[in-house]
Order: C-alpha cells, then sequence, then structure tokens
C-alpha cells in the first residue's frame, strides 16, 4: 500500500538522484574542459605552430572518448569481452588526458619529471589519436551483432564445401554416358532446327498467289470458264427506244421496249 508519506519519500529520492546526475555531468564536463585546455597548451608547446591546426583534432578524439565510452558501457557493450574492454579502454583514456594534464603543468613550472612521463611525451603522446582508433575498433570487434554475422559465414562456407567434396564423390562413381549422349543429342538437333529456320525460303510473285488452286496443279476448261465469267460484266440494262407501227384505228401504238 502505497500512503502520502512513502510517495513523498520516494519524489524526493528521484529529485535527489536528478540532482546528483546532473551535477556529476557538470563536473564531469569540466574536467574534460581542464584536460582540453592543458591538452592544448602542451600540443601548442611541442608541435610546428603549422601543424597545430591537425594536432587538435588528437584532443577532440580524447575528449569525444571520455564522453562517448560511458554511454556506450550502459547503453551498448553486451557483458563479457566487450564490456570489459570497453572498461580498460575509458580507464586508458582518463590516464592519457590526466598524463597530458600532468606534463603541461610540469613543462610550465619546469619541475623534472619522472622518467616514464618524459617517455610519454616522447613516444605514446603523438600517437594519441591512433591508441583511440585502436580502441574502439576492438569494440566493434567484440560486438556480439559482428560475431553471429562472422559464425553465419563461417557455417555457410563449411556447408558449401561439404556440398562441393559430395558433389565431387558423385561424380567419380556415376556413369555420366548416357546423360552426355542424351544432351550431345539435344544439342544437335537444337542446331539443325536451328539452321533450317535460318535457311531463304522462295519467294511468291503476285501472279502465282492469286492463281486459284487446284487439285492436280493443271488448270481445267472449268475452272477456266469460271474465272473468265467472273471477270466479264454484262450490262441487261437499254434504253427504251419507240418503235412506230402504222395504225388502222387512228390510235397510237404502244410502245415496245426493245434490247440492244
Amino acid at each position: 500500500m502505497t500512503t502520502i508519506s512513502k510517495a513523498m519519500q520516494e519524489n524526493q529520492h528521484h529529485a535527489l538522484k536528478g540532482l546528483a546526475i546532473v551535477l556529476s555531468l557538470i563536473v564531469y564536463l569540466a574536467g574534460l574542459v581542464y584536460a582540453a585546455v592543458r591538452s592544448y597548451s602542451l600540443f601548442a608547446a611541442t608541435i610546428d605552430p603549422a601543424l597545430l591546426p591537425l594536432a587538435v583534432i588528437g584532443i577532440v578524439a580524447l575528449e569525444l572518448t571520455a564522453i562517448a565510452l560511458p554511454l556506450a558501457i550502459h547503453f551498448w557493450t553486451q557483458p563479457g569481452a566487450q564490456r570489459m574492454t570497453a572498461i580498460a579502454f575509458y580507464l586508458l583514456d582518463l590516464t592519457l588526458i590526466a598524463f597530458n594534464a600532468v606534463l603541461d603543468a610540469g613543462r610550465h613550472s619546469q619541475t623534472i619529471l619522472p622518467g616514464f612521463l618524459t617517455n610519454y611525451g616522447i613516444y605514446i603522446l603523438p600517437a594519441l589519436p591512433l591508441l583511440c582508433m585502436v580502441g574502439w575498433s576492438l569494440l566493434w570487434l567484440l560486438d556480439p551483432s559482428s560475431r553471429e554475422r562472422d559464425m553465419r559465414e563461417s557455417v555457410k562456407a563449411a556447408t558449401h564445401a561439404a556440398l562441393l567434396s559430395q558433389i565431387q564423390k558423385a561424380t567419380e562413381q556415376a556413369d555420366v554416358t548416357q546423360a552426355v549422349e542424351e544432351a550431345a543429342n539435344e544439342a544437335a538437333r537444337a542446331l539443325v532446327g536451328e539452321t533450317l529456320g535460318n535457311a531463304p525460303r522462295r519467294s511468291v510473285s503476285a501472279s502465282e498467289a492469286a492463281r486459284p488452286a487446284h487439285p492436280q496443279g493443271r488448270p481445267t476448261l472449268a475452272g477456266t470458264a469460271r474465272q473468265t465469267a467472273a471477270t466479264v460484266n454484262y450490262n441487261a440494262e437499254a434504253e427504251e427506244v419507240p418503235t412506230v407501227k402504222p395504225s388502222r384505228n387512228g390510235h397510237k401504238p404502244p410502245k415496245v421496249i426493245v434490247p440492244k
């Protein structure tokens, strides 16, 4: 059962937790800004001024890594090798940032530095961006999705190799002579059909095409007569021609139509 006092305590707890997170972020960002200023001062004193803009890229790589790694540890990396590598990489990045600040402070104060810091400034400091590249590459390689994809590809390759081996064994043991002969016959028939299909054909003239067909290949008298009759037009119409005949009773004679 949730009481009013318990709800107030939970709300107060959430408020204090949020305040702590905000303050921790402010402190964290302030430390990164301080480290960036120290790193820039160190790089400006040890690098040719013409190359200083490129050296700033190394400082940005260190600072962004210090911001991205905590997020990756909480929201991306999986338990096991990937998360342990991310934690180790994060600690190494913070150590390198601290070394830069100490080395710059010693250079300004003319303090004699320990030997390992001197060696760090000579051999490791110029390669800081490359170290960040190596760390992120390891995290990508250890990603479970990448390993799962690699495992699937390995299984596919092994299965394909086993299938090829079985096909080779079956080919050595099987008698394929009949199958080869059938394939050769099919290829020969296809080639002959293609050749006949491409052969030239005799063209038919218009007069031959108009000639009527007859069963024995020769024209007959009846066929010729029918063809001639079909081509002759007979005009049976005629004009009226009056014919005058003598009349005995004085009436006009009737008109007689005589065909021409």
